[in-house]
């Protein structure tokens, strides 16, 4: 229209940012619940272990340049930083499908094993949505309830953490307007990632990397990698 903004027009554009950041870091070794508090809140004085520090960070953003661009740009300063190839280095992403797929590619690319790590806190957001579809506003179960999720999936244990929501959403017999499929698929889509996906095609004169993926964020056990690398 030339004289007044249509139904959810808005006055100017908005455009998404892309940002990156890479730093260094060495292991943090932490259990679940020294992320997340067990429900009915931490007892006693067990000391909390703390989590990694970021060392050396560098940080790139932009509005003009597309995802790809910027993700290729981390990538570039990650192998300046390790061209041999000698350190481990871990991807932190929240889960975005087409962010992934430009992530393996940049992997294959330089022929660099990643492991990409899901970012808790995204997670937490859908644990939460479920949470209030499942119990009343206000109600304060619903805090516990999301604590033993959250805890499950910290333990490696996303996909039973998804089953059990599913059925309780099933047995609860919920309305339409407190259960969409939308949500119900991206939950699930984020607890439950492949493990291992198929790594991208090489690109002519690399070798394709190895790419290992989490479910989850914030915690990885002793007996398996930590992030001592390059994020």
């Amino acid at each position: 229209m030339r004289t007044r903004l249509a139904a959810g027009e808005k006055p100017n554009r908005k455009r998404m940012a892309a940002l990156v950041t890479v730093y260094d870091a060495e292991p943090a070794k932490r259990r679940p619940h020294d992320v997340i508090a067990p429900p009915g809140g931490r007892h006693g004085d067990r000391r909390l272990r703390p989590g990694p520090r970021a060392l050396a960070k560098w940080l790139a953003g932009s509005v003009r340049k597309n995802p790809a661009e910027v993700i290729a740009a981390a990538f570039d300063e990650a192998e300046a930083r390790d061209p041999g190839h000698l350190r481990t280095w871990v991807v932190l992403v929240d889960g975005a499908e087409h962010q992934l797929d430009l992530i393996r590619a940049e992997a294959g690319r330089l022929g660099a094993e990643i492991h990409i790590v899901i970012d808790l806190i995204h997670v937490l957001e859908y644990i939460w949505k479920a949470a209030w579809s499942l119990h009343d506003a206000g109600d304060p179960a619903a805090e516990d309830w999301v604590a033993a999720k959250a805890l499950a999936v910290l333990a490696g244990d996303s996909v039973r953490a998804s089953e059990e929501i599913t059925a309780e959403a099933s047995t609860a017999s919920l309305p339409a307007s407190r259960r969409t499929g939308d949500q119900q698929r991206r939950l699930r889509r984020v607890l439950e990632l492949p493990p291992r996906p198929r790594a991208p095609a090489p690109l002519p004169g690399h070798q394709a990397g190895k790419i290992r993926t989490r479910r989850l964020s914030g915690y990885l056990t002793p007996e398996e990698l930590h992030p001592s690398g390059l994020v």
